[in-house]
């Protein structure tokens, strides 16, 4: 019966496989379009993502990965309006019996569609999205999940340097091991882009971008609530079901300032605050970032990105932290502070070689708890 599970998920993975290449070969061989393809290989020291200490694991499983992905991004006309298309598949292959569950692949869509209004300078439209994580060699897979969503989108222009987006749409997730963390629900989202400056020439500028955004969630779960004793800490063996729906509230707000010039560097803030009546699942995230890229030495390009996270759980309980607020936007986000060092070289017109490393460390856990990962990638990629 459990292989005829896997041979079932196989099939719909190649299934959602041939769909995804039909559309990248259809776009490819459409104008203007941009196609990039990746492959290479990694070291992962914790490929499980699980954190260590007392009444956890005791030790973290590591070992080899091969990649594979490959990217489209079509711009065109249709209707009288300006539509975007982002097309990109990722498939993370693990070496090794042990670790089944983290062979996943996911494919994504994003679709932009905005018409001018008139002469004013207000374009309105549409946005969907898709993501689907799906397994490879495992029944349900690990992180595997499913997001759905759509939006009406409203730009407003001041001049080429200026912009307000609005949107508003319904969004559904689906966290496939577990359907207690599946959610419905509606989105409204704000974001500002503006040039605060640029000299005469355009070789040098600053940028600012904010964003604003909130999500009421409802689950396809009931809410908990504490059963502790008053002197005892809290604790998920004393959790109890109420006959209420779990209901959350989901805000962020964030700010980022971009320099280019022979240096390109930005650093950004963002906070978000998400307000549960289920106990435990209430959180405060502050996450601020740094990165930098520029020329090296040997025609190579340099990108460093700096992560520092620290979350505060309201309720002064952390549980299946890395589960409970995951972003669920991609299979490489350890969800943690971090260190990401990248570099490339061009080969050819068309082909690059890269180089990627990366440590995650959890700098707001506990005493008795750690989180370590540790990364190292090569590979090539080809553009066209």
């Amino acid at each position: 019966m459990r292989r005829a599970a896997r041979d079932g998920a196989s099939q719909r993975t190649l299934a959602s496989a041939a769909v995804c290449l039909g559309l990248l070969h259809a776009a490819a061989h459409a104008s203007p379009t941009a196609v990039t393809v990746e492959g290479g290989a990694e070291a992962d020291s914790n490929l499980q993502r699980v954190e260590t200490g007392a009444g956890l694991p005791t030790e973290r499983l590591g070992g080899s990965v091969i990649r594979v992905g490959a990217r489209v991004d079509h711009r065109g006309v249709a209707a009288g309006g300006a539509f975007a298309l982002a097309l990109q598949s990722l498939s993370r292959l693990v070496a090794g019996n042990e670790a089944t569950p983290e062979n996943v692949a996911l494919l994504t869509a994003d679709l932009r569609w905005v018409h001018a209004i008139g002469k004013r300078p207000v374009s309105a439209g549409f946005g969907l999205v898709f993501a689907d994580a799906l397994p490879l060699a495992d029944e349900v897979g690990a992180r595997t999940f499913r997001n759905l969503g759509a939006d009406a989108l409203l730009v407003l222009r001041g001049t080429e340097d200026r912009s307000l987006t609005l949107a508003v749409g319904p969004r559904h997730f689906e966290y496939k091991p577990d359907h207690d963390f599946d959610w419905i629900g509606a989105a409204i989202s704000a974001r500002l882009d503006l040039t605060l400056w640029e000299p005469s020439g355009g070789t040098r500028s600053v940028e600012l971008a904010a964003i604003v955004g909130f999500e009421a969630r409802a689950y396809d779960s009931r809410a908990r609530a504490s059963a502790c004793p008053d002197d005892a800490p809290p604790s998920p063996e004393c959790f109890a079901p109420t006959t209420l729906a779990r209901r959350d509230r989901y805000q962020r707000a964030g700010v980022e300032l971009t320099w280019v010039g022979r240096v390109v560097a930005a650093a950004g803030y963002q906070l978000t605050v998400i307000d549960s009546n289920s106990y435990g699942q209430s959180l405060v995230r502050h996450r601020a970032t740094v990165s930098t890229t520029t020329d090296l030495p040997g025609k190579w390009i340099g990108t460093a990105l700096a992560t520092l996270q620290i979350d505060q759980y309201l309720d002064g309980v952390v549980v299946q932290k890395d589960l409970q607020h995951q972003e669920f936007t991609n299979l490489d986000d350890a969800n943690r502070s971090s260190l990401q060092l990248r570099i490339a070289r061009k080969l050819t017109v068309a082909w690059s070689l890269e180089a990627r490393g990366a440590i995650w460390r959890d700098l707001g856990g506990t005493l008795d708890t750690s989180f370590r990962r540790e990364l190292v990638y090569l590979g090539g990629v080809y553009n066209r």
